[in-house]
C-alpha cells in the first residue's frame, strides 16, 4: 500500500474516534471482555477497558481466582461479576471510584492456586501453562480460544489489544513436533526469514530488512527482556544468534516492524523475545518428556531428553529447574576423508529460576541459563550454480575436522518488580557471555597465488560478555493516561581472534600459522526513553513514544605471521573508535471498534548502530561508517469473531530505510568495508489466522508478501541498482497447521495433524562486482504430520518432518579468491526426511 494512502487511512481513523469521542462516566455501559484468570490481573485489565478505577488492599485479593466477565456492562456490574464467589464486595462514590470490602470477616475468601504479583507484573503462569494463556477453553464445550499474554510494549496485556504485530509461538507444540531450532520453524512467522549457513550461525530477517551476510545485526534478541548476544559486526552479532531449545520456554514472542523506542539499537527490522517460563508455589510440578528420531541419510539414531521441576519453598518463594540433552543424527558423507555422517549436532543446557513474592508489593525473579552446542562438521556440501552436490546426493569433499563449531551460551538474569502504588518500579539487570568457536577449509581460496597453501584451514573464535541494566517506572494501568519511563545501559567486551592456518590435507594437522589476528571490541550504550499513552474515551487512544541513544565503540588489530606482518616479525596494528547518537520514536492511535475488533495505525522508527572498520588502516579505507535507520508505517486489524473461535491479525506496512549499511569492495585491495549509501524500501501484507471449535479442531495459518528492495543505486563496490531486491527475504511465504482430537476409549484420546510450509524465491547478497552472478535460492515446500495419544498425564506422538525429503536451500555462498574451471557453492540444505517418536509425562 502507498505510505500516503496508509497515511490517509490513519488519519481517517483518528477523526471517527474523535468524532465518537464521549466523556468517561462511571454511569454508561462499557464493552467489557475480562477472561478468567488471577483476580487482581483481571481488575487490571477491567480498568483498562472500562475507565474507571478500582480500589482495593491487595492482601485481600492475595491468591483469589476469577471466572472472567464479557458484555456489554456497567462497570459496577462487571465488577460485582469479577467478585462472584468470593467474600468480597464493593461500594461506589460520586467520583466513579469502586471500593472492594470483605463482606463479612468471618468469612475466609475462596483458595485459588493463582500467585499474585504487583499491578502491571506479568502474571506468573500455572505449572505447564506454556503459552501465557488465560483463557474458559479448556474442554469441548466451549470453541473459545485461549488468551494470549504479552509483554510486546514492556507492560502485560492480552495479544489481541496489543497494538504491535506479534506473533506468539507454542513452545509445547514446538518441541511435540521436534522443531526445535529456529530454521525448523521461522515460517509459521509471517515476515520472519533467515540464512542458516550450515555452520552454526544464522542471519536473522524480519520484513526484508538486511543488506549482507556479515554485517552488524538488524533483528535483536531478548531472553526474559535481556538484550543478548553481540551489537556489532565485529562481535560477529549478526551471525552467532541465542538458538534455544524451547523445552523451558514459556513462548516465544516474534515483533515484525521496527522496535527502537522500547527496545533500542538493532531492532531495525524487529525483535524476538524468549520468555522463560516462571517458578510457581501453588505446588509441586514437573514434566519428563524423551524422543528417537531418525533422518534419511542418516547413520544414527538421534534423540532428545528434556524436563523440568518446580518445587514451592514456603508460601512466598519458588524454584523451577530444567535441563536437556540431545543429539541430531548426521546425514553428510564426506567423500575426501571417507567419514559418513560427519555433521551430528549435540546440544546439552539447563535453566534454574528462583521466583520470590513476599507481598503484593514486591516479586523478585533470578535465572541462570546455559546451553552448549558442537557439530563434529558443518550441514554446508559442494553444489554447482543449479545447488546440485558436486559429489552425490548430501556427500561433501573437505579437509578432516573442517566445519566444526562449537556454541557456549550463559545468561545470569535479575528482574525486580516493586509496586509503589502510584506506580510500579521495575529492574532488569542481565550478564551473558556466549563463546563461538568455527573451523572452515579454505583450500580453494588460499590455494591460488600469491597464497599458494596446498591445504588450509580457517579458525574464527568469538567470546562476548556483555552486562546491561534496565530501569523503568510505568503508571498503574486504568487511568486516562498510562505512561512509561526508563534508562537502558549496557558493555559489550568482545575478544576475537581469527588464524589461517597451513595443514596436512591427509590427517589436519597444524603445519604453520601465515595469519594469526586478534581484534578486540568493545561497544557501550546509554539510552533514555519514555512511552506515553493518552485514553480519549474507552474506544480510542493515542500512544507515543521516544527514545535516545548514545554509544561507543573501541576497536584494536594486531596481524602476526607472514601474511600479516609489515615486515618480518613486524606485526601490522591499528586502532579505531566510533560514536553514534540516535533519536527513535513512536505514535499509534488505536481505535476499538467493538469488544471483538481492534485496528490501529503505527508510526515507528528503528536504528542500528555504526562502528569502525576492520583492517581500514591497511589499505587507507574510511575508518568508520555511521547509524541506519528505518521508519514504518502501518495499518493493522486483530480481533475474533464466531464468539472467540476465529481469530485474525491482518497488517500492511511501508518501511523506509535511510543511510543502509552496505558491505563494499574496494576495487584495489580487494578488501570488503562498511559504507553508508542509498536507501531501500519494505512494502507487504502479514497475515496470521486461527480457528478452533469445540470438536476438537484446530486450524493456523499465517501467510506474508513483501517486496523489500533498493530505492536507489548502491555507491561503487556494491554491485546493485535501485529496484534490486534485499537478500534473503522472500516476496511470499506462509504455513497452514491442522490438528484435529478425537476421543479413542475411555480417557485416551487421540490427535492427528499436520502443517504446510511455503518459502518463495530468495536471493544472495549483493556482489562485488558485475562478473559475480547473484545467487537465486529456489522456493521449496515441506509438509510435516503427526500422529498421537494421550491419557490423563501421558502424551505419546509420532512426528515426521520434511515428508517428501526435499532439499530446500536455506543459505548459500560462493567461493573466492581462486580461478576454477567450474564455480563452487557452498549450500545448506533443510534437514532431510526426519522420523520420530516422543513420549511424555507430567507430574
Amino acid at each position: 500500500m502507498p505510505k500516503a494512502a496508509m497515511l490517509k487511512t490513519g488519519l481517517l481513523l483518528i477523526v471517527l474516534a474523535l468524532s465518537a469521542s464521549t466523556p468517561a462516566l462511571a454511569d454508561d455501559p462499557r464493552p467489557v471482555d475480562v477472561p478468567a484468570g488471577d483476580l487482581i490481573a483481571a481488575l487490571q485489565l477491567l480498568e483498562k477497558q472500562s475507565g474507571v478505577e478500582v480500589v482495593y488492599r491487595p492482601e485481600l485479593l492475595k491468591g483469589l481466582h476469577t471466572d472472567g466477565v464479557k458484555g456489554v456492562l456497567l462497570p459496577e456490574e462487571a465488577v460485582t461479576r469479577l467478585l462472584k464467589g468470593t467474600n468480597l464486595r464493593i461500594h461506589g462514590d460520586k467520583t466513579g471510584v469502586l471500593l472492594i470490602t470483605e463482606a463479612s470477616p468471618d468469612r475466609a475468601a475462596a483458595p485459588s492456586s493463582q500467585k499474585i504479583v504487583p499491578r502491571g507484573v506479568p502474571v506468573p503462569r500455572a505449572p505447564g501453562e506454556t503459552t501465557g494463556s488465560r483463557g474458559t477453553a479448556t474442554d469441548e464445550e466451549s470453541p473459545a480460544l485461549e488468551e494470549i499474554v504479552v509483554t510486546a510494549q514492556k507492560r502485560a496485556e492480552r495479544l489481541q489489544d496489543t497494538p504491535v504485530p506479534v506473533t506468539v509461538l507454542d513452545t509445547t507444540e514446538l518441541v511435540a513436533r521436534n522443531q526445535i531450532r529456529l530454521q525448523d520453524y521461522f515460517v509459521q512467522v509471517p515476515g520472519l526469514s533467515l540464512n542458516a549457513a550450515g555452520d552454526g550461525t544464522t542471519t536473522i530477517v524480519i520484513r526484508g530488512i538486511a543488506t549482507a551476510l556479515y554485517s552488524n545485526p538488524t533483528v535483536a534478541v531478548t531472553i526474559d527482556d535481556v538484550p543478548f548476544g553481540g551489537s556489532t559486526a565485529l562481535a560477529n552479532g549478526q551471525l552467532v544468534q541465542p538458538d534455544l531449545d524451547p523445552g523451558d520456554l514459556a513462548q516465544i514472542e516474534v515483533l515484525r516492524g521496527p522496535q527502537g523506542t522500547l527496545y533500542g539499537a538493532s531492532s531495525l527490522g524487529g525483535l524476538i523475545k524468549y520468555v522463560t517460563a516462571d517458578p510457581s508455589t501453588s505446588g509441586y510440578s514437573g514434566r519428563l518428556e524423551a524422543d528417537l528420531n531418525g533422518i534419511r541419510g542418516g547413520g544414527d539414531v538421534g534423540y532428545g531428553v528434556r524436563g523440568y521441576f518446580n518445587a514451592p519453598i514456603g508460601d512466598t518463594l519458588a524454584l523451577r529447574a530444567s535441563g536437556f540433552s540431545r543429539l541430531t543424527p548426521g546425514y553428510i558423507d564426506d567423500v575426501y576423508t571417507g567419514r559418513t555422517d560427519i555433521n551430528s549436532i549435540s546440544v546439552a543446557g539447563g535453566h534454574l529460576s528462583l521466583l520470590w513474592t513476599p507481598s503484593a508489593l514486591l516479586a523478585v525473579k533470578i535465572g541462570a541459563l546455559y546451553q552448549y552446542t558442537h557439530a563434529g562438521a558443518g550441514s554446508a556440501i559442494n553444489t554447482n550454480s543449479n545447488y546440485q552436490p558436486l559429489y552425490g546426493d548430501l556427500h561433501e569433499s573437505f579437509l578432516p575436522d573442517s566445519g566444526a563449531y562449537w556454541n557456549e551460551s550463559t545468561l545470569y538474569t535479575a528482574k525486580i518488580d516493586v509496586h509503589l502504588g502510584w506506580s510500579d518500579l521495575t529492574s532488569v539487570t542481565g550478564y551473558g557471555s556466549n563463546f563461538y568457536k568455527e573451523s572452515a577449509d579454505t583450500t580453494l581460496t588460499f590455494g591460488a597465488p600469491p597464497y599458494s597453501l596446498a591445504a588450509s584451514e580457517l579458525f574464527n573464535r568469538f567470546d562476548t560478555q556483555k552486562i546491561t541494566q534496565e530501569l523503568r517506572l510505568a503508571s498503574p494501568t486504568g487511568n486516562r493516561v498510562d505512561w512509561l519511563v526508563g534508562g537502558f545501559y549496557t558493555h559489550e567486551h568482545s575478544p576475537a581472534e581469527q588464524d589461517i592456518n597451513g595443514v596436512d590435507p591427509t590427517t589436519g594437522v597444524t603445519l604453520g600459522t601465515p595469519l594469526a589476528a586478534i581484534f578486540p571490541t568493545t561497544y557501550e550504550e546509554f539510552a533514555v526513553f519514555g512511552d506515553a499513552t493518552y485514553h480519549f474515551t474507552q474506544a480510542f487512544n493515542l500512544q507515543g513514544g521516544v527514545r535516545y541513544s548514545r554509544s561507543h565503540q573501541t576497536y584494536t588489530e594486531a596481524d602476526y605471521g607472514s601474511l600479516g606482518e609489515t615486515a618480518p616479525g613486524v606485526p601490522f596494528t591499528s586502532a579505531q573508535d566510533s560514536a553514534d547518537h540516535s533519536v527513535t520514536f513512536l505514535v499509534v492511535p488505536q481505535l476499538t471498534i467493538n469488544p471483538d475488533m481492534m485496528a490501529y495505525v503505527r508510526v515507528a522508527s528503528g536504528y542500528r548502530p555504526g562502528g569502525p572498520n576492520a583492517d581500514a588502516a591497511l589499505v587507507h579505507l574510511p575508518g568508520t561508517f555511521k547509524a541506519d535507520t528505518t521508519l514504518n508505517y502501518e495499518i493493522g486489524l486483530k480481533g475474533n469473531a464466531l464468539h472467540g473461535a476465529f481469530t485474525y491479525d491482518l497488517s500492511a506496512f511501508y518501511i523506509d530505510w535511510h543511510s543502509i549499511q552496505l558491505q563494499v569492495k574496494d576495487p584495489v585491495s580487494g578488501f570488503s568495508f562498511f559504507s553508508n549509501g542509498g536507501a531501500a524500501r519494505s512494502t507487504g501484507l502479514e497475515a496470521a489466522l486461527k480457528y478452533r471449535n469445540g470438536t476438537g479442531l484446530r486450524i493456523a495459518a499465517n501467510a506474508s508478501y513483501d517486496v523489500a528492495e533498493l530505492s536507489q543505486d548502491a555507491p561503487p563496490g556494491t554491485y546493485a541498482a535501485s529496484g534490486d531486491r534485499l537478500p534473503y527475504s522472500p516476496r511470499l511465504s506462509g504455513s497452514l497447521s491442522t490438528d484435529q482430537d478425537f476421543r479413542l476409549s475411555g480417557e485416551w484420546t487421540g490427535f492427528i495433524g499436520g502443517t504446510v510450509s511455503y518459502l518463495g524465491t530468495r536471493l544472495g547478497a549483493f556482489q562485488g562486482n558485475a562478473t559475480q552472478l547473484r545467487l537465486v535460492f529456489p522456493s521449496y515446500t515441506t509438509l510435516d504430520l503427526r500422529v498421537g495419544t494421550r491419557s490423563g498425564p501421558w502424551t505419546a506422538n509420532l512426528f515426521a518432518r520434511n515428508v517428501t525429503d526435499d532439499r530446500g536451500v536455506l543459505s548459500s555462498r560462493t567461493l573466492e579468491g581462486v580461478q576454477l574451471p567450474t564455480s563452487i557453492y557452498i549450500t545448506n540444505f533443510i534437514q532431510p526426511r526426519t522420523l520420530g517418536l516422543s513420549v511424555a509425562r507430567s507430574f
